[in-house]
Parts: structure tokens; C-alpha cells; sequence
């Protein structure tokens, strides 16, 4: 979800602004109403919840709707099995504001009681395991102002550039109940749900799934809505105003002769009004972006259905599932809620600790947009994004306890958006093989798809699939704090560059050293510029290499993969290089290739040995001393780089081929 100011916003192309992600600021609103429903309700307490006793299967909103005001009345009929070894109450939400007519469990007018927003109904018996049984609520009144991620959970407003009224759900994060009587669990979807929205016959009704029918019923149409895939409760949602349908076709690799709807509701004063051009020119991307993102990530979760958008007068955007709720269309807020589709929506977060699963990843996805659809602006959206992150020394992902009910902190921009998406970034150039990369992305998708995921989760598929231990990692980028500045030096000599990297931390309490994959680009005059990757493992590191022509240049960092300060590079001609040359000079490691065994010898030796595989992962480190050797024996035929390290700091990296 994003959330912007409107105001300036229409008049101008909008770009996002990573200082500020637009719906970081309107969701810290949202944390106090989760507050206070912790508080007076038992509903995310495992132990005493009668919420947790059952599944929720199916549900049918059957409501009347009008553009004119946000006053609800209707019906909304839950289906569900029992879960527990015996059900004796059935509960649910919804909030006080809202009379209830009459309940009936089963088919059968039943008698109720009501604490707070708490609804409880006791069914005749008690029920048993794996027993199926129906709730219908009959409610009506207007559903409070406030306490969702943007504004109120239900809500009637006009749209300050068009003079559209309308009325629209945000359900996000736990207000779905200010609305329609529902329990508000986020490991329990809803395999399958229904919206009919009875309204005035000039409005049009959005929601989620497909359009079946539009039923005439007196002056009144009824837009009847389905959905067979599986949803979390905070993700239904309707949205009521005099709309035009403007409809747009995705044909992704993996529909060959198919395609995919994207079906948007549009203010019907602005679809033709040559003011609204710059956003029908963001919105007609979007099919280009929706066949990007399934290359990406796989299929588009709901591709048998639909992807569309109904606009509603607030800031930014809300991923509901299969049709967006938004204020305007602008080309990287449509990008980051259709990349919720995947990262939220058909994988939702396990609770509102893991919310870096949904944001982190829809703020990545902006960056590959960016750099793959317009790369023009790529280096400037990648640098600003980790400048945000950089304002402050500290600051981690991670939150638990207390902070859980801190709203800034659940919606941080810097940490919880920017932060999340750039350690994606850099996990990535971590796992250094893009197809491997992006078969984890596609294959996480696939094996928690209509489910939700924990970070752990996350961490755990990714070091099953790629081999590479995640927990380094996490623990320095997800769970720590700090960022990396590198000062760095260097020397050209002869056909050798040297390079000194010093590496200091902005919160080093919390992570004093960052091991990480390093580039550093060679500027060179007689040959092309070429890049040379390295593993940052030690504070200081003295690398040299062999090159062809002339190093006039270095850049650390080039393509910005890591968040990280640079100081210099500078050059310095007193680098102690005779000192190196001569030390480094006597070390003598073979053979090279290998069968198993190789030696290193020489009377300098005395220091560290460093093997990894071409993905960085640190396979073995041993001390040598004098001359010693290894055994490579039990590795896989291969490439290996060996890193000798003496105890000044001083090393080298070379490749060791295994037979």
C-alpha cells in the first residue's frame, strides 16, 4: 500500500519520493486502532479465542451501498468448519456502531450476545471437529470514522479534483469489522467469497473476483462479485460511484493465447477529460508491467479472474485482492499494488511482525520496474531509496514486543519499506546467479501461494533452494542495524592494482562488521573498464589483482548493490607495496588444478586460508603456518577462489580449479 497527498500530487508527473513512501504515513494511524482492539478483545488471544476454533471457508456479503453516504445495511453469511476437538460459541467482530437485526446459526434465528465490537452466538449443541455449520448477520448503521491504514475503514468522501462522491472500504490492517461482522485472523483465508452490493442504478460497484452479474432489482442494480481464490479478510473490499469501465488486456509468457482483464473503474467526468491524459498514459503501462511482474515472480496469482482498479478520493494506493483501491495512477504506485498481488495478497504476511514479506518486497518491486522497464531512472530511484534508509545510523526491520503497538513503527518508510526492499536488492547480488534468484522468488510464491509467510519462512525456502546459508544475513541486515561506510585506497604499480578498504559501521553495537560481496570497478586507459568482485570478511582488506593497461579509476559499489557510504577511493601511493609484493610474493599455493590436496608453502607463510565457491559462500577456513596444506578431496569438481590472508591484513585471491 502507498499513501500520498493529493493535493500536489494531480497537478504535476508524479514520481514517488522514497524519503517519504506514501502509504507508510497513513498506515501509523492505522497501529492505534490495533491497539486498542487488542485490548477489548480476545481475538488474538490464543488461549481463551473462540475465533481460533474454527475455519473460515466461505462468506457472502450480501450489502446496500450508496455513493451518497456510508451507511451499510445487509446481510453477511459466513460459512466455516470446526477446528477444535468441540465448538460451543461462535464469534466474530463488528463494531458497536452497527445494529444487528437478527442472527441465524444454521438457518435457525438464534439469540446473541455483544461486548464491545465482540458478536458471540451459541449454537443449540455444542458442535464437533471437522462439523460444518452457517452464520448469517443482519446488520445495519454508519461504521466509524478512522483507524485504517489510509483514513477509516468504511468511507464516504467526494474527490477533490473530479467532484466525484463516492464510498469505499480500506480494510487494512485490522478495521475489516467497522464494517461487516468477520474474524480478523491473518492465517485463516477465506478459501472463497462472494460480494453482492445493491446500489443506485447510476453507480457501479467494485470488488473482488469477477463480475458475474448485474442484476436490475426496482431503480436499484445489483453488482453481483466472485472470487474462488483464497483471501485474507482485510483484502475484501467494495468501492460504489459513478464509474466508467476502461478496460486493458495483459498477455503474459505464460498465456500464450490468452490474455488477462484489467478492468478500472473510472470517474465517469475524468476518463475523457484531457486533464486525466498523464494518468491514463500510467495506467495503459500497466499491462507491460503485469506481464514484467509474472516474468518475475510467476504467473499472476489471479490470472483466471482479473486485475483491476476503482478509484476512491484518498492518497496513494490499497492492494485488494484481483481490483486496487486508489486515488490517482501514477506509473510506480500502480507497480508496487500490482506487485502486492504477489507480495501480500496471494502470499500474506503470518502476522503484522512479518509485514516486510508484504511492503518490502512491493517496494522491490519498484526497483526492478524501475530497472528493467525504466532504466533511465533506475540509478536515481536506487540511490534515493538508499539515502532514506541512511538518514539515521540505526534502525532494524525487525520488531517485536512493545513495538508491535508502536504505529511508526510498524509503517517505518525508511526501515520497514525502504530497508525491506533494499536487502532484497542486495540478497540478491548475494546469491550471484539471477536465474537461481528468480526460481526462489517463483518457487516461494509457489509452495505458500493462497497461504501466508513468516520472514523465518522466507529465510528457511531460501537456503534450502539456493544453498546458501541465510542466516548471516538476516541477522546482520534484517535484524541488525547500521550500514557499512568503506573508506577506500589504491595504488597502481607496474601491471598490479592494489586496493585498501577499511570498513567502519554506523551502529556498530549492533553489527560491528558487515561480511559481504564487494565490486569495485577498474577505470582503465589500454583495455576496457572491468569489474572485479571480492568478499568483505575482515575490517580491513588488502586486495591486488593482475590487469592489463592502466587503472586510472576505481568505484566502489558501482552498481549500487549494497546500502553503504564510500569514502574515496582516493589513491595512495605510500601503500606499503614493496612490503606486500615481497611477503605475498613467498607464498606459493598448487597445484593448481587440483585433485584434492594443495599446498601452501613458503617461509612468509603465517596467516589464514579462505575458501568459498563462485557464490561467496565460505566453505573452509583453516590457520596456516610454515608450510601446510589443505584437502579439497570431498569438494565437487569445480571452480574455487582461495583467499590467503596474512596477519597485517595483507592477501591475495586466486581461483583453484578442482578435477
Amino acid at each position: 500500500m502507498k499513501n500520498v497527498l493529493i493535493a500536489s500530487a494531480i497537478l504535476a508527473s508524479i514520481s514517488i519520493n522514497a524519503q517519504e513512501h506514501f502509504c507508510a504515513k497513513a498506515k501509523q494511524g492505522s497501529a492505534e486502532a490495533l491497539i486498542r482492539h487488542q485490548q477489548r478483545t480476545s481475538a488474538l488471544v490464543p488461549q481463551i479465542s473462540h475465533e481460533l476454533k474454527y475455519d473460515v471457508k466461505f462468506v457472502h456479503l450480501m450489502l446496500n451501498v450508496e455513493r451518497t453516504t456510508k451507511f451499510i445495511n445487509g446481510g453477511v453469511k459466513t460459512v466455516a468448519t470446526v477446528t477444535a476437538s468441540t465448538l460451543d460459541t461462535f464469534a466474530c467482530l463488528l463494531h458497536q456502531n452497527h445494529t444487528i437485526d437478527s442472527i441465524r446459526f444454521n438457518g435457525a434465528l438464534s439469540a446473541f450476545t455483544r461486548k464491545d465490537s465482540m458478536v458471540k452466538v451459541a449454537p443449540p449443541l455444542p458442535l464437533i471437529n471437522g462439523q460444518s455449520f452457517t452464520v448469517t448477520v443482519y446488520y445495519k448503521g454508519n461504521p466509524p470514522t478512522g483507524g485504517s491504514a489510509i483514513g477509516s475503514g468504511f468511507s464516504n468522501g467526494t474527490s477533490g479534483s473530479w467532484g466525484n462522491q463516492v464510498t469505499w472500504s480500506l480494510s487494512e490492517s485490522i478495521v475489516a469489522y467497522h464494517w461487516w461482522p468477520c474474524k480478523q485472523i491473518l492465517r485463516d483465508k477465506i478459501d472463497s467469497s462472494w460480494v453482492d452490493i445493491t446500489t443506485d442504478s447510476l453507480n457501479k460497484a467494485g470488488s473482488n473476483g469477477l463480475l458475474k452479474n448485474v442484476v436490475t432489482v426496482g431503480s436499484k442494480k445489483r453488482f453481483e462479485w466472485r472470487s474462488k481464490y483464497p483471501i485474507d479478510y482485510y483484502l475484501i473490499s467494495v468501492a460504489v460511484a459513478k464509474y466508467k469501465e476502461y478496460d486493458l488486456y495483459a498477455h503474459p509468457l505464460y498465456l500464450p493465447n490468452d490474455s488477462i482483464l484489467i478492468q478500472n473503474y473510472i470517474y465517469d467526468n475524468a476518463i475523457n477529460n484531457p486533464a486525466w491524459n498523464s494518468q491514463k498514459l500510467a495506467l495503459n503501462k500497466m499491462p507491460q508491467v503485469l506481464e514484467f511482474e509474472s516474468k518475475m515472480y510467476g504467473m499472476y496469482p489471479f490470472y483466471k479472474e482479473k486485475y483491476g482498479h476503482c478509484m476512491a478520493p484518498f492518497g496513494g494506493g490499497m492492494e485488494h485482492q484481483t481490483m486496487t483501491s486508489l486515488g490517482f495512477f501514477d506509473y510506480y504506485i500502480d507497480a508496487h499494488e500490482l506487485g502486492h498481488q504477489w507480495w501480500g495478497d496471494n502470499v500474506t504476511c503470518k502476522g503484522w511482525g512479518d509485514i516486510w514479506i508484504n511492503e518490502g518486497f512491493a517496494v522491490y518491486t519498484e526497483l526492478l520496474v524501475s530497472q528493467y522497464l525504466d532504466n533511465a531512472n533506475f540509478v536515481s530511484k536506487l540511490n534515493s531509496t538508499h539515502n532514506n534508509v541512511m538518514q539515521q545510523p540505526n534502525g532494524s526491520i525487525y520488531f517485536t514486543g512493545v513495538d508491535t503497538l508502536n504505529a511508526n513503527r510498524i509503517f517505518d518508510s525508511r526501515l520497514t519499506y525502504d530497508k525491506g526492499g533494499s536487502i532484497i536488492h542486495t540478497l540478491r547480488f548475494v546469491t550471484n546467479n539471477d536465474s537461481l534468484w528468480f526460481n526462489t522468488l517463483r518457487g516461494f510464491q509457489n509452495t505458500h501461494k493462497n497461504s501466508t509467510a513468516s520472514t523465518t519462512d522466507f529465510m528457511n525456502y531460501y537456503t534450502a533452494q539456493t544453498g546458501i546459508n541465510s542466516t548471516q544475513f538476516f541477522n546482520q541486515w534484517y535484524y541488525g542495524e547500521g550500514y557499512p561506510t568503506f573508506t577506500v585506497k589504491y595504488n597502481f604499480v607496474g601491471n598490479t592494482c592494489y586496493i585498501k578498504s577499511t570498513q567502519t559501521t554506523s551502529f556498530p553495537s549492533s553489527v560491528p562488521l558487515f561480511i559481504t560481496p564487494m565490486e569495485y570497478k577498474l577505470t582503465r586507459s589500454g583495455a576496457p573498464d572491468t569489474i572485479v568482485r571480492v568478499n568483505h570478511v575482515n575490517a580491513i582488506e588488502n586486495y591486488s589483482f593482475t590487469v592489463l593497461g592502466t587503472v586510472t579509476g576505481l568505484t566502489c559499489d558501482p552498481n549500487n548493490w549494497v546500502i553503504n557510504k564510500v569514502v574515496g577511493p582516493t589513491v595512495d601511493a605510500t601503500l606499503n607495496i614493496n612490503e606486500m609484493e615481497n611477503k605475498l610474493d613467498q607464498v606459493n599455493i598448487g597445484p593448481n588444478p587440483t585433485k584434492g590436496s594443495v599446498t601452501i608453502s613458503g617461509d612468509a607463510v603465517d596467516g589464514s586460508i579462505e575458501v568459498r565457491d563462485l557464490n561467496g559462500k565460505q566453505l573452509l577456513k583453516t590457520n596456516v603456518t610454515g608450510n601446510s596444506s589443505i584437502d579439497l578431496g570431498n569438494f565437487s569438481n569445480g571452480v574455487y577462489t582461495l583467499k590467503y590472508s596474512d596477519k597485517n591484513g595483507n592477501s591475495f585471491i586466486k581461483k583453484i580449479v578442482k578435477q
